[in-house]
């Protein structure tokens, strides 16, 4: 009966939907739930009550306003407050600032909310981080879907106008209402991509970018092509999932004066398939980052969802930053080799369409689309894991304060006011608990844009080295500049070639010695020779200056 298994199960059939839209292989048939050609659904409580045999779901009275007073006063948390201007960009801008130098100083406190909820929705994002009696519904989401994802918390105060402009998000969204009601209106994508291809599909409305309402409400007719799709009033157990990248605006006015609540609370999970890499853009370009392959889609930004990918025409767009299957990081490659072939082959297909759309020709072998995947299921694993232990350890620590504040309760102060916090209880505030977590994430997204970048794939490393002589170390061409080994005396140093003259070769060594007139099995060859080395010209004969000359004047001819 723990609210946790509610959470888990809702979640558990989000994943199966989306398991009827991929076949076994790796493809995809029938309607997509998730992203750009998805469908938003609502679910209210009597609903899911019913499917509990329960008067009200495990939802309803799991978290309401004193939870997020006693959490503000256990710890240290930060907030935002959204703009609610529905002509322009939702902005935000921080709760609260230090008033001093002291730790309770620094502190966001409640009257500080309060006031912020005059002007506007607070926003908690990664709460599910912070707040103990978060991670765990937070955990079971992760679990459920095995996928990192996170939680925010939305706080709005009863008859406000624009609680949220219009805007998209990046992640498919799962809105659960936990006290008080919110008006949503949702809409299909926009369709002005080619009019601003700069505008991320999955961040509109956001920062400077505008989604006035009014344009939004002229229908598929309109500037933006976008048609009303739905338009419901969530209440305390109420469910609404939200596809990335789908139109949505929200207020707290009620049409009936008798609805009895101070502020609206809602929790957002988060479904990040994009954030992290796993969709189908992300691996194409990691496959052609890889293979050094010139990308037509190649963003003017880090953001890969802006610019010419927005061009491209609307279905070819959709298909290719769906999502990769929710199964994906349940699998182990090595032991579902049909599973990734039928990932990659969709893959392949979808950037075939690309090729046709923009008359660029890849030419990236399957086994190095498996290679990017392989990868990208290597890192998303490790994103998943730390997302595990982050919401374990705010469980935890639920636990760690439970036990301390049963066993401390007698020294509370007559008039309630609670003892001072210990210094080992502030060294475990979720500002310090969480920084770690998110310096390893951080890490490997370095790690994985490293591999990228770092050279030919595996895949054409293999192939050219199948067509090595098998002691290519020792018979392979030598050219200026290549890290050898040389052998003086029966012990290899390590060294340069510094010219070749003839079938002899000159070295320089890692402590600035040189030895001149080596012959060629005195010298191993560190590196094997690449593709791009059929670039390279005879250097025998010539010193490096004579070499740099020549270099230049073939680049000069590429150009032209």
């Amino acid at each position: 009966d723990a609210p946790e298994s509610a959470f888990y199960a809702i979640f558990r059939a989000i994943r199966q939907v989306d398991a009827k839209t991929n076949n076994a292989d790796g493809s995809s048939s029938g309607e997509k739930l998730m992203g750009l050609r998805g469908c938003p659904m609502y679910v209210p409580n009597y609903i899911l009550a019913r499917a509990e045999q329960k008067h009200q779901n495990a939802f309803c009275d799991f978290f309401h306003f004193p939870h997020l007073a006693k959490a503000l006063e256990e710890d240290f948390l930060d907030a935002q407050r959204g703009s609610t201007n529905n002509r322009k960009g939702w902005q935000v801008a921080a709760v609260s600032q230090p008033t001093g130098s002291s730790f309770n100083d620094a502190r966001m406190t409640l009257p500080q909310v309060n006031a912020a909820l005059e002007a506007g929705t607070v926003i908690f994002n990664n709460i599910g981080a912070h707040i103990p009696r978060l991670a765990g519904p937070t955990l079971a989401s992760t679990d459920a879907l095995s996928l990192p994802g996170a939680l925010n918390m939305y706080v709005t105060a009863k008859g406000m106008r624009t609680s949220a402009p219009p805007h998209t998000d990046r992640q498919d969204v799962l809105v659960v209402q936990m006290e008080g009601a919110k008006r949503w209106r949702v809409f299909t994508p926009p369709t002005d991509g080619d009019v601003k291809p700069n505008a991320d599909p999955f961040a509109r409305g956001k920062g400077e970018d505008s989604l006035p309402l009014h344009t939004l409400l002229e229908g598929s007719e309109g500037r933006l092509g976008s048609e009303l799709l739905m338009d419901v009033v969530t209440r305390e157990g109420d469910v609404l999932y939200i596809p990335a990248g789908f139109p949505h605006t929200t207020d707290t006015v009620e049409e009936s004066n008798d609805v009895d609540y101070d502020t609206s609370i809602h929790l957002t999970f988060n479904i990040d398939t994009h954030v992290w890499d796993l969709d189908y853009l992300a691996a194409r370009s990691a496959a052609l980052q890889r293979n050094k392959v010139n990308d037509a889609l190649s963003p003017q930004s880090e953001n890969r969802y802006v610019g010419k990918v927005n061009q491209l025409p609307q279905n070819i767009r959709s298909q290719l930053v769906d999502a990769l299957p929710l199964e994906f990081l349940d699998i182990v490659p090595s032991e579902s080799p049909d599973f990734m072939k039928g990932i990659a082959k969709q893959l392949a297909t979808k950037c075939n369409l690309v090729d046709e759309a923009t008359g660029q020709s890849t030419e990236v072998s399957e086994a190095s689309y498996v290679e990017a995947l392989e990868r990208i299921h290597s890192y998303g694993s490790d994103i998943l894991d730390v997302h595990r232990d982050m919401y374990l350890a705010a469980v935890e620590e639920g636990r760690l304060r439970k036990a301390e504040d049963a066993m401390t309760a007698h020294l509370k102060k007559d008039d309630g006011e609670e003892v001072t916090m210990s210094n080992e209880r502030m060294q475990r505030l979720s500002l310090f608990r969480v920084r770690p977590f998110f310096e390893q994430i951080e890490s490997l997204k370095k790690d994985l844009y490293s591999w990228c970048v770092s050279g030919e794939s595996i895949a054409q490393e293999s192939a050219a080295s199948s067509q090595l002589d098998p002691n290519w170390q020792f018979t392979a061409a030598l050219k200026v500049g290549d890290e050898v080994e040389a052998d003086l005396g029966g012990a290899f140093f390590a060294g340069k070639i510094a010219q070749v003259t003839g079938n002899t070769y000159n070295v320089v060594f890692f402590d600035g010695d040189r030895e001149n007139g080596l012959e060629r099995d005195q010298i191993k060859l560190l590196n094997p020779p690449t593709a791009a080395d059929e670039d390279e010209f005879d250097t025998t004969g010539m010193t490096p200056k004579e070499i740099k000359r020549m270099r230049k004047k073939m680049e000069k001819k590429k150009r032209k």
